[in-house]
């Protein structure tokens, strides 16, 4: 009798357990959607690079765009002397407010930099050696996008070119530079190693590095 008055008592605990006490049982629908809502959305590394991929290469066009508007209307109003002295002094505030604009790093690097802020190092500098490697075997160079360790940010690379005859008179030989920015150049920047370029080589990379939980957020 005793024991069955102890199993009597068990079913009737777990019973008041299951259908009074319970928070599952409770929980307004409401709640249960939004928890669904808030779940870890499952990004898979392919959809992240492919989104930096687009980001990456409507950004670089953006500033090349506006870097080469700029460049042209300081020519327009005061000859290459002009264009120059933009290009050298100019250009910072141009990717800055870029970079702010789309919450990422942006840069322009080269191996052969007249800025000493441009120069390419560390990994930068080893991506822009293979570009400038296939570059001289003729081999197509296209973007970079890879994960930096520990893996919470993004570099994508895109290669800038010689565009036209007209970034000679800049960055091309002794010859094609006047005097008058070769003065400019040479007060501005005396360690300049960014001349003696031909049209079509290839003269630096964008880089840009995005925080991986902002490009997850955008998907």
């Amino acid at each position: 009798m005793l024991a069955a008055r102890k199993i009597f008592i068990s079913i009737l605990f777990l019973s008041i357990i299951g259908c009074g006490f319970s928070t599952e049982k409770r929980r307004p629908k409401a709640i249960e959607d939004t928890q669904d809502e808030r779940s870890i959305k499952k990004i898979s590394d392919a959809e992240i690079i492919n989104r930096v991929n687009k980001l990456g290469d409507s950004i670089t066009a953006m500033a090349q765009q506006t870097f080469m508007g700029k460049i042209s209307e300081q020519y327009e109003m005061g000859g290459f002397e002009a264009a120059a002295q933009y290009c050298s002094m100019e250009a910072y505030p141009l990717t800055d407010s870029l970079a702010n604009q789309h919450k990422v790093y942006l840069s322009r690097v080269s191996l052969k930099n007249r800025n000493p802020a441009n120069e390419a190092k560390g990994l930068e500098k080893d991506l822009l050696e293979a570009y400038a490697d296939a570059h001289e075997n003729d081999i197509e160079l296209n973007t970079n996008v890879q994960f930096i360790r520990p893996g919470d940010s993004i570099l994508y690379n895109k290669p800038i070119f010689i565009a036209s005859n007209v970034c000679l008179n800049c960055h091309g030989s002794k010859d094609e530079i006047s005097s008058e920015i070769q003065q400019l150049l040479s007060e501005q920047y005396p360690n300049d190693k960014a001349t003696g370029y031909k049209t079509g080589d290839l003269r630096g990379m964008w880089s840009l590095k995005f925080l991986k939980k902002e490009i997850v957020q955008g998907l």
